[in-house]
Formats: structure tokens, sequence, C-alpha cells
């Protein structure tokens, strides 16, 4: 657990942080148009990552009973399969939107 949290803690930081910077930017953005355009560009991806460290930190936050080892389980195959099943769905969502 303490391994598993040493090797997901930077990336999650460095996400966070980076999206703390463009949610900034783009709140610096005039027109409202503008910022809709741009909040609306990342909200995808920020979708994506949020499944992606959210089943992350509960799988290795819950306790490791009996009870919930299905449920680890089934956030396990989440994170693993969900995760880039949404990226295909939304990023080919928006390559249709883009044509």
């Amino acid at each position: 657990s303490i391994l598993a949290s040493a090797c997901t803690m930077p990336p999650f930081l460095l996400t966070l942080a980076t999206y703390i910077c463009i949610i900034t930017a783009i709140l610096k953005i005039p027109s409202s148009i503008g910022r809709q355009k741009a909040f609306s560009t990342c909200s995808s991806h920020l979708i994506v990552i949020t499944v992606f460290y959210g089943t992350l930190i509960a799988v290795y936050i819950l306790l490791k009973t009996k009870a919930l080892r299905e449920l680890n389980k089934v956030l396990s195959v989440f994170s693993a399969i969900l995760t880039p099943m949404l990226n295909l769905l939304i990023y080919s969502l928006r390559i249709k939107k883009f044509k």
C-alpha cells in the first residue's frame, strides 16, 4: 500500500497542479464564450482523469476486509477497462463533433 501510494501520488499531484494552472488560465479569459469553449475542451479529459484516479484511490484506501474485496475487484476493473473505454468514446465523439 505504501509502495502503491508512492508510485501513484507524484503523477496525481502533477496532474492536479496542471489542472489548477489550466483552470486558473481559463478563468482569466475575458469572454464567457471563450471560457465555455475552453472548459468544454477540458471537461472530457477531466472526467476520464477523475474516473481513473478516483477508482485507484478507492481501491487503495478501502479496507482489505472480505466484504470489500469484491468491491475492490469491481473498482480495479473500472480502472483497467472503463478508463480506456471512456477515452475512446469521448475522443471519438469529439472527433465527430469537429468534422
